[in-house]
């Protein structure tokens, strides 16, 4: 996203000037980047460890590129129409059955951050309180912030969402209407919550009353190909968020909702007041993918083998270039790993700019707290997913010039 001091001068005079005429809400909320300011021209070559992309090696490019020559090889141009606000029957279908639900409980949607929107307009009125994860993803806090939700942070470690402080909150008098937990591979911590964790977290939003809403893209990320049971979807008070995003490709915009079947109709009278629906080419043609025998099963095997040689390369480049200058644990999967600076005397934020100017950038963790930039400061996310093994050994020895910098000490 393009802020408004990274604009030449005079469209800066032309952006101040028009900016009265912008909406209350449009100029109460900051531009969302979801990880502070970036530099306006990054050094050439830089690698980030961003993460959020799955990278080419791990998608199945072919078997895609095939389904989509198919569906608009029709004459008839079926993909070409309009769709319906749900989603097509067939896709519903297809995911009622991959996540255990009803099709009619199921809402086909671009992408998981829109799902999240439509679910929080459908949700929450001004001064909502909604319970997070201390840290959490950095973009639902501005969704909330536009709501005008108030924001209730729960701490996260290794385990995932602390349920014991989750459950003296409400014992003390805390009244969310809807709790946020990302279960498995956690962004950006990478934990993953524990079976038990899970029921727990049911039972408290059906004897407190709230919805626990479990946002759930990395889930078939884990690297040995298991699963563990989502937040159980036969309670009336969980509602499912996911996304082909980290499986097939963010650029599709496919994703999809499970909740409750009274939550439905709102979501499809959003649909119709919104945006209609979403691509009908992308619909038939990634179901057409979905319906190849074993095609999907064979795409995440591949996805979890690249993920799992990318996750050893940036652990074996961290413990021969930074060990004993930063933490980074293991994950079992998923697509991030969240690291911790060691000596109190690294400040974190300079030792960015010199990173920077050394060609390589990551977000800090402070960009990842519902608490403010205060918090979280000796803390990083390394996102490994979208580069090679040999990307990250020079991105980790960059990382580990800037750290030694004297730029870098308070």
């Amino acid at each position: 996203m393009t802020t408004t001091q990274e604009l030449p001068p005079a469209a800066q005079q032309q952006a101040a000037a028009g900016a009265h005429l912008l909406s209350r809400r449009a100029r109460a909320v900051p531009p969302a980047t979801g990880f502070g300011p970036r530099p306006a021209a990054p050094v050439p070559g830089t690698i980030g460890l961003h993460g959020g992309v799955p990278g080419a090696a791990a998608l199945p490019l072919a078997e895609l590129s095939r389904a989509f020559a198919e569906e608009l090889a029709d004459p008839a141009a079926p993909a070409l129409r309009y769709s319906v606000p749900l989603g097509v029957p067939e896709l519903r279908e297809w995911i009622g059955a991959h996540e255990g639900v009803d099709p009619r409980r199921v809402v086909v949607t671009n992408g998981a951050l829109h799902a999240l929107a439509l679910l929080f307009d459908a949700l929450l009125d001004p001064g909502d309180v909604v319970a997070v994860e201390n840290p959490t993803y950095p973009l639902v806090l501005t969704l909330l912030r536009q709501r005008r939700a108030e924001v209730l942070p729960v701490t996260t470690g290794p385990q995932g969402l602390d349920v014991d402080a989750l459950e003296d909150a409400l014992r003390a008098g805390a009244r969310p209407k809807v709790l946020y937990t990302i279960p498995d591979f956690h962004n950006p911590t990478g934990a993953s919550q524990p079976l038990a964790v899970r029921h727990r977290l049911v039972e408290l939003a059906e004897r407190y009353g709230f919805l626990l809403l479990s946002d759930n893209p990395y889930r078939e990320l884990r690297f040995d190909g298991g699963r563990t049971p989502d937040l159980d979807p036969a309670s009336g008070n969980v509602l499912h968020v996911n996304t082909f995003s980290k499986t097939l490709g963010p650029g599709l915009r496919l994703g999809w909702i499970t909740g409750p079947e009274w939550v439905v109709p709102a979501l499809q009278d959003a649909r119709r007041d919104s945006d209609q629906h979403t691509s009908l080419v992308v619909q038939r043609s990634v179901l057409r993918f979905l319906r190849a025998p074993g095609a999907y099963e064979t795409s995440l095997a591949r996805t979890r083998a690249v993920l799992a040689q990318r996750h050893e390369a940036l652990r074996a480049a961290v413990r021969r270039e930074l060990d004993g200058v930063v933490e980074l644990p293991a994950v079992d999967g998923g697509i991030f790993s969240w690291g911790r600076v060691l000596d109190p005397g690294t400040d974190l934020e300079r030792a960015l700019e010199v990173a920077r100017q050394n060609a390589v950038d990551f977000p800090l963790g402070r960009y990842f707290s519902p608490a403010g930039p205060h918090e979280l400061t000796d803390r990083f996310r390394w996102g490994f997913s979208d580069l090679t093994p040999g990307e990250l050994d020079e991105a980790v020895h960059r990382v580990a010039v800037a750290l030694a910098s004297p730029l870098a000490r308070r």
